[in-house]
């Protein structure tokens, strides 16, 4: 099986440089350009609206290669698309038999999508609106993302105000109780990030592991549907922020530079977040920089806990640099350096953990990144990318304290510490060749990537005691000793995509992606499928569907149970027991009987072990979608999803005479299924309206491996079950846009309704009473924010400020975090810490 292995990736290899030899590359995401839009016909009544036209001509000329000009025809919805383009000055040319020729110059900067809305008049007048692209809905392509623009993410009311505050705006993306992303039903830790294109997860976890100041975010797109076969190592979506380039002029933007106090005006900071950003040019027309940093810190108030340990806080820094230069017309570079410390204090503080309970986290990361565009005479290109990234995370107890149990609250501290570092270099080759035709128009993209990722850690877990409420010792869990780890992560992934537009009604984009890493050792091979079919002639109606199959990364934290073979050999070889394993931390289980002193069953030493082959996750995902525009401004879309995945890691522990053992393997299995309504709408005074309704259901094996192996393991581990995953919403309602008045105040409402997430019931030694994730749900979650923000020149100086206020759960609703779900306990069934009314402050200033 290994020769076999090893013989399709040196064939897989050879492939690709040969096919390097004849043509030379394709696109990285986050690298190349789009030019999108509509053209459409009208008279000289200005009453009446414009119609599409179908079967208008486009051309278009990259001004600096003066090649062979890319041609195309607008569909039966007057829609058309250059997709994968590299950055430059292009000139577009639109016509149709009997109307005047337009003309229109467009400047593409590295990652950015343009729409243009071009109307053509029986006289000599037409007009041609050029706006970024924006929203839910994108146009002629086979599969739909979300993409907001930073614009939009500094006029929501978001709480965070970072980047990743644009996930939960997506249909079908939910934030759970913990804080994490949880997208088309899936872990956080199953979703692919990205800056630029490269790849910015954390290695160990799988998790989102960078942040950057959001004015140097251009936009952020989340991948609903992501069939491309260049997209890979995720069984949930795809998220990519594109940055921002220096522009022409020096400029300096400036936000957050005022605290917000607890109290509004008084009482202690609440939050500071001063951010400044400062672009603009190195050599005109050739070097632009951008450098952006931001200081953070923020209190988190715990209600029902008593001052002054009742918060918890973050504090931290972003620095991002980039680079852009021109250094011909051939040939583009991108630099990109940032780093992003940042220590939280008091992490996981609620009713039932006061603070000496909770932990601390230092991280510390940093990201290079170096990226070019090669533009060939054909107008074909290659893109190519290299990435090294580090990153450090500890976590930290208050003290030496044993973690102490109880069904009303615990004490103590925190029983696990960790320390570990992990780097990871990055390598990826794209080439988009020049469009052909052939029964059709061809666009071929392929690429290849590899990564090389190394891991080392230190991790030491202290007691932990389990009580009754009348203070009896239920059950004890004690920890081996643990030496210094270090794993490593080998990938290689290779793909082909080919977009065949077959006619003006039918797109078909097809694709086959290869990926192998070092832990599960298996050549995986994922053929992915999506099409665009417009069925009805000269209308808005847009029928979108797609297969594929999808093969999730393996966390390097899976090898945390690797080398105890290795150790058992090292005893038996010496005859001594080995002093310092290199093995995680292994679970000793004492049980006692009611009077809390005799013993009923252990110490019962639990093994950790793999059990059967490691795989990759593998899911299978099919949707169905109609988009049906009602009216130019009003379009709604109804669509259906199914995902099926098997192969994911799980932990499940089985007793063995006077022994027992925490079996490590891929066998979990999860189903999600959503149905989704959207309507959006768009007017000069209300802006990118948004209302989406999910039903869904997530449901899946629930001993999870990242419950265990994470950087925050369970306090105990009981037997699997299939059920309600923790983040399962069956409904959900969002609405969001903008609201511009005459007074130049813009007011930005968004809304949020879902239903509260299930949990399941335990008795005082934390075994599960039912069926778990199914002895409720919390109350029904409802948040109404709104930001409020008006533009204001400054006299003498002849600055504009932005100035404005943001209030979040404007009703006062009533949203849980925490449940009592002890049996043990009197407070059985209540539910606690709903954060009430907030009001924050906001302040920026552009020079």
């Amino acid at each position: 099986m290994e020769r076999a292995a090893a013989l399709t990736v040196s064939c897989l290899v050879g492939f690709f440089i040969s096919a390097f030899a004849l043509f030379t590359t394709v696109r990285a995401q986050g690298i190349t350009c789009s030019i999108k839009g509509t053209v459409s016909a009208s008279t000289n009544d200005p009453a009446a609206h414009p119609a599409s036209l179908a079967g208008a001509r486009l051309s278009l000329v990259n001004k600096d290669l003066l090649g062979t000009p890319l041609k195309t025809v607008a569909d039966d919805a007057g829609n058309f698309a250059y997709l994968d383009l590299p950055a430059g000055k292009y000139l577009l040319t639109a016509e149709a038999a009997g109307l005047p020729t337009v003309s229109k110059e467009i400047g593409l900067t590295t990652g950015a999508t343009v729409i243009l809305e071009i109307v053509l008049t029986a006289t000599v007048s037409e007009s041609v609106t050029v706006r970024e692209e924006e929203g839910l809905l994108s146009t002629a392509e086979t599969t739909t993302s979300n993409t907001v623009r930073s614009q939009t993410l500094k006029e929501l009311p978001l709480r965070a105000e970072n980047y990743q505050s644009a996930l939960p705006l997506t249909p079908g993306v939910v934030r759970g109780s913990d804080g994490a992303d949880h997208i088309k039903g899936t872990r956080a830790g199953d979703s692919a990030f990205a800056v630029n294109g490269a790849d910015v997860t954390d290695p160990v976890s799988g998790n989102l592991a960078f942040d950057i100041p959001i004015e140097a975010a251009a936009s952020v797109q989340i991948e609903e549907n992501p069939y491309s076969a260049e997209l890979g190592r995720f069984t949930g979506g795809v998220t990519n922020l594109e940055t921002k380039s220096g522009g022409d002029k020096i400029k300096i933007e400036t936000a957050r530079v005022f605290p917000t106090f607890h109290n509004f005006v008084k009482g202690q900071i609440d939050s500071f977040r001063p951010r400044v950003t400062l672009s603009g040019p190195v050599i005109r027309n050739r070097l632009y920089f951008l450098q952006s940093f931001e200081y953070r810190f923020s209190r988190t108030q715990v209600p029902g806990l008593v001052a002054p340990h009742d918060h918890s806080s973050l504090e931290g820094a972003n620095s991002f640099s980039q680079l852009d230069l021109t250094v011909n017309k051939s040939n583009r570079l991108k630099f990109v350096a940032a780093f992003f410390p940042q220590r939280l204090r008091f992490l996981g503080l609620n009713i039932f953990n006061p603070q000496e309970t909770t932990r601390n986290t230092k991280q510390r990361g940093d990201l290079f990144s170096l990226s070019e565009t090669s533009i060939f005479k054909n107008e074909s290109f290659l893109s190519s990318l290299v990435t090294f990234k580090t990153l450090h995370f500890a976590v930290l107890p208050q003290g030496p304290q044993p973690l102490t149990v109880l069904p009303d609250g615990n004490s103590g501290n925190y029983f696990a510490q960790s320390d570990r570092g992990s780097r990871r270099l990055q390598w990826q080759e794209n080439y988009y060749a020049h469009p052909f035709t052939l029964s059709g128009q061809h666009s071929v993209k392929f690429g290849i990537e590899f990564a090389r990722t190394s891991m080392s850690g230190l991790f030491t877990f202290k007691p932990i005691l389990i009580r009754r409420r009348d203070q009896t010792l239920s059950q004890r869990i004690d920890f081996t000793a643990s030496g210094p780890m270090n794993r490593s992560l080998d990938e290689l992934a290779a793909f082909v995509q080919d977009r065949w537009v077959f006619n003006k009604k039918l797109t078909v984009d097809a694709g086959m992606r290869f990926d192998r890493d070092s832990i599960a050792r298996q050549s995986n091979f994922a053929p992915r499928l999506s099409l665009m079919y417009l069925p009805l002639k000269g209308d808005r109606t847009i029928v979108r569907g797609g297969l594929g199959l999808f093969y999730g990364r393996n966390p390097l934290w899976l090898r945390y149970f690797d080398l105890q073979n290795e150790d058992a050999l090292l005893s038996s070889v010496t005859g001594e027991s080995v002093a310092l394993s290199r093995r995680f931390p292994q679970r000793i289980v004492t049980t006692f009987g009611p009077d809390g002193f005799t013993v009923i069953d252990g110490p019962r030493r639990f093994a950790n072990s793999f059990n059967g082959t490691m795989h990759n996750s593998r899911s299978v995902r099919w949707s169905m979608q109609l988009d049906r525009g009602l009216t130019k401004r009003l379009v709604a879309r109804v669509c259906y999803l199914q995902r099926s995945t098997t192969n994911e890691p799980v932990v499940v522990p089985s007793v063995i005479n006077k022994g027992g053992i925490l079996a490590l393997s891929t066998s979990g299995r999860s189903q999600y299924r959503e149905l989704q309504m959207l309507v959006t709408y768009s007017s000069e005074r209300l802006r990118n309206w948004n209302v989406s309704y999910v039903w869904s259901s997530a449901r899946g094996d629930l001993n999870t491996a990242d419950n265990f192996l994470g950087d925050f393991p369970s306090l105990v581990i009981r037997p699997n079950e299939y059920g309600p995953l923790p983040f399962d919403t069956t409904h959900r309602l969002i609405a969001y846009g903008d609201i511009k008045t005459r007074w130049g105040v813009s007011l930005t409402p968004a809304l949020e309704i879902r239903s509260g997430f299930p949990f399941s019931k335990v008795n005082d030694r934390l075994e599960y009473i039912g069926a778990r994730n199914q002895a409720g749900r919390f109350p029904t979650y409802l948040s109404l924010d709104a930001q409020i923000l008006k533009s204001l020149r400054i006299p003498f100086i002849d600055k504009r400020v932005r100035v404005g206020i943001a209030v979040f759960n404007l009703t006062h609703h009533f949203n849980p975090t925490e449940v009592q779900n002890n049996t043990g306990s009197l407070r059985f069934g209540q539910f606690f810490s709903s954060f009430g009314t907030s009001v924050r402050g906001k302040f920026e200033m552009d020079f």
